[in-house]
C-alpha cells in the first residue's frame, strides 16, 4: 500500500468512526424526544406501515437476539405502539404489527429525522450538498462491495 493510500485509509477510518458516533447521538436525541429507547427507535424505523413481521424476522433485520427483540417488543406494547398477532397454525410464531399510535409515532420519527438532516445540510456550504451526497453514495456502494467479499 502506498503512503498516500495508507494516509487516506487512516483518515477514512477516523472520519467514519466519528460519523458513526455522531449518528448515534442523532438517534439518541430523536428517540428521547419521542420517549423511545434507541432500540425501540431502530425497530420502528425498520417497520413499514402495513408490514406484519415475526419476532424472528425483526431480530434478523436488526441483527439482535430473539430474547432482545422480545424485550423491545414488550416495551413498545406497553407504550401502545405495536400489537402481537397469532402466527396462524403455529402458535410459537408471533407476528408484530404497528398500532395506529405506532404508525403515527413512526411517521413522526421519520419526519423528525428528515428535519435533523435538513438542519445538517443547512450547515454545509451552499454548493456542497450535492457533492457530499454523491460522495456518501459512492462510499455506501464501496462499503457494500467490501461486505460482499
Amino acid at each position: 500500500m502506498t503512503a498516500d493510500k495508507n494516509q487516506l485509509a487512516e483518515q477514512m477510518a477516523d472520519l467514519t468512526y466519528e460519523l458513526l458516533e455522531n449518528c448515534q447521538i442523532k438517534i439518541e436525541r430523536t428517540a428521547e424526544k419521542l420517549n423511545l429507547t434507541v432500540a425501540e427507535f431502530k425497530l420502528l424505523r425498520t417497520v413499514n406501515t402495513d408490514e406484519v413481521l415475526s419476532a424472528g424476522e425483526l431480530a434478523k433485520r436488526l441483527g439482535l437476539s430473539s430474547s432482545r427483540i422480545t424485550r423491545i417488543i414488550e416495551g413498545l406494547m406497553k407504550k401502545g405502539l405495536v400489537k402481537k398477532e397469532s402466527g396462524g397454525s403455529d402458535r410459537r410464531v408471533v407476528h408484530i404489527r404497528l398500532t395506529p399510535a405506532g404508525t403515527q409515532t413512526r411517521d413522526q420519527l421519520k419526519l423528525m429525522y428528515i428535519t435533523v438532516h435538513q438542519d445538517i445540510i443547512d450547515l454545509l456550504p451552499s454548493d456542497a450538498g450535492e457533492s457530499v451526497m454523491l460522495a456518501m453514495q459512492k462510499l455506501r456502494e464501496a462499503t457494500h462491495e467490501w461486505i460482499k467479499q
